[in-house]
């Protein structure tokens, strides 16, 4: 007569099942794992079905095998995946290279280095256009959400924002913060958007207040704004700080510091204007040739300086 094959029971783990021996079929009766848990484990004897399930548990989290089905293996290849996700939107790189390009690279070294073992669990790291896709979105709103839960701990905060047109024609709206983080002062980007109806002092506020109170940030503790002097920022009717005001009376409006710096460029005296002059059209100079442009590159190359583009000089209102 064949020997009855017993089915594992999860009422065996009551019996310390799950302490990695090897047990024959003969050995699947409640009374045979009974006397095994007395013999072979005698401090567990008193010890709980919910401390044996935990420690099975624990003991799945911690198995690997080549196929990296289990839970520790599956969450090495995701955070792999999204460091290498993290790693190219730093560089500002298409989507695209992460399977095109990257992950080939890691295979055929994986291959060479570690052998075809290692290869197979490397190619369980996902690195498809959708996936890095997805893989930057949820980073980006993780640290859109550590940088909103800094500002809500913080006892006050300020923010300073420019509206500007990309090369597209299309109204870009970003806005900083600065707020206290422990026992300093931070700055971070606070937000960006796409302004596409207009960029009335209107719209602008409509913006910000949307962001504010969708985020349930506290009005009464934003004492500060930084703007340059466009009249939809500081006009002195409808303007944004005035718009801003209404929500905090206490708010401060302040004006660029570089717009300052430039502004008081206008007034200098007769000799320091003469050496500004002449600044400006030597970069003028150099910057209206392409030609001029690559010599300047390798003279600031041969002595080794840190910038080797000009900017042009920018009048300001």
């Amino acid at each position: 007569m064949a020997a009855k094959k017993r089915k594992f029971s999860e009422d065996y783990i009551k019996f310390g099942f799950g302490c990695m021996k090897v047990l024959s079929n003969d050995s699947m009766r409640p009374n045979r794992l009974e006397r095994h848990l007395k013999q072979q484990h005698p401090t567990l004897l008193l010890k709980t079905k919910e401390f044996f399930s935990s420690k099975a548990e624990s003991l799945k989290r911690m198995r690997l095998d080549k196929s990296g089905s289990y839970h520790t293996g599956v969450s090495q290849h995701l955070k792999a995946s999204f460091e290498i996700a993290f790693m190219i939107a730093k560089q500002k790189k298409p989507h695209t290279i992460g399977e095109e390009l990257i992950k080939p690279c890691v295979l055929k070294a994986t291959q060479i280095i570690l052998g075809e073992d290692a290869e197979q669990k490397m190619k369980s790291i996902s690195l498809s256009n959708n996936t890095v896709k997805r893989r930057i979105d949820d980073i980006a709103a993780d640290i859109k959400a550590q940088i909103i839960n800094k500002v809500k701990l913080s006892p006050f905060f300020a923010i300073s924002c420019d509206e500007s047109t990309d090369i597209v024609n299309c109204a870009q709206l970003i806005v900083y913060v600065r707020y206290i983080g422990g026992d300093i002062i931070e700055e971070e980007i606070l937000y960006s958007q796409s302004l596409t109806a207009g960029t009335t002092s209107e719209d602008i506020f409509n913006s910000i207040s949307n962001f504010v109170e969708k985020n349930d940030l506290d009005w009464n503790k934003l004492i500060g704004l930084c703007t340059d002097g466009a009249p939809a920022m500081i006009g002195v009717r409808s303007g944004l700080a005035i718009k801003l005001k209404e929500k905090n009376p206490a708010m401060v409006s302040t004006h660029c510091f570089i717009h300052r710096q430039a502004l008081a460029s206008k007034t200098l005296p007769q000799k320091l204007r003469q050496a500004l002059d002449s600044a400006i059209r030597i970069v003028n100079y150099t910057k209206s040739s392409a030609l001029n442009s690559r010599l300047f590159t390798l003279l600031c190359e041969d002595l080794d300086s840190d910038h080797k583009v000009l900017l042009f000089h920018t009048e300001v209102r």
